[in-house]
């Protein structure tokens, strides 16, 4: 989402380039209903956004929640600000990302197009003169590294969970003043609360063990706050 052109960072091509702020700093995520949710987030994400899951090719991913409309983010307002406590990470480290390469080490990449990114003044800079990192860069190197370790650590656990048969799929639907629907979200699925409950005791020690338990109560606070994005929804079309 969001990467349009990614390069690898090189003191040869970006020595001069600077990262400027946007107008609408959280604009290019203005159509995004979905944002990706790495487990290491959730306890923290949990008391301002709902986090679901959404079927892969072999199994689900986590998701943050941010609108009840395709093509449309409840939580990126007018002005292009975010408008919750809580920003996940996925949009923090953007426009960077790391790339991976066969047989060598991962490079920190970047969006070419963001507009942001320039060779320009009056930005953030990434390299110094000497071509160094910049205390900006070194940031951006800890946000992107952590995150693609925090990928990796989700994958791990998504795969017990598929595992162990945790999920259900929900609808989610919207209505307007005089209860008509208006909005049916289907295929999205949460942790099934009697099935968690009804795992023997060796498959629910494993999940003490994988420090999976505190992502999977924070994913289950966080769900009852689609009703939130229902009545702001159910307001906006009154």
């Amino acid at each position: 989402m969001f990467y349009k052109k990614v390069e690898a960072l090189s003191t040869v091509n970006h020595r001069k380039f600077q990262i400027s702020p946007e107008a609408e700093p959280f604009g290019f995520a203005r159509e995004a209903q979905l944002i990706p949710a790495v487990f290491d987030e959730f306890t923290a994400a949990a008391h301002d956004l709902p986090i679901v899951f959404v079927p892969t090719g072999t199994g689900y991913t986590p998701v943050f929640l941010c609108g009840l409309t395709t093509g449309h983010n409840q939580f990126v307002d007018a002005d292009g600000r975010w408008n919750r406590r809580y920003l996940p990470a996925y949009l923090r480290r953007y426009p960077f990302i790391l790339g991976e390469q066969d047989g060598a080490d991962p490079i920190i990449c970047v969006d070419a197009e963001f507009p942001g990114f320039a060779e320009t003044d009056g930005g953030t800079a990434l390299f110094d003169e000497d071509g160094k990192q910049t205390d900006f860069m070194g940031r951006v190197v800890t946000l992107v590294t952590e995150y693609a370790a925090s990928a990796k650590r989700t994958e791990a656990a998504l795969a017990v969970l598929n595992e162990l048969a945790l999920f259900q799929t929900i609808t989610i639907e919207a209505k307007d003043a005089n209860g008509k629907v208006t909005t049916s979200l289907q295929g999205f699925a949460v942790i099934n609360e009697q099935a968690l409950s009804a795992l023997p005791d060796e498959a629910f020690l494993r999940l003490r063990a994988a420090g999976i338990l505190p992502a999977i109560y924070a994913h289950l606070m966080s769900v009852s706050l689609t009703r939130v994005l229902k009545d702001e929804s159910e307001a906006q079309a009154a």
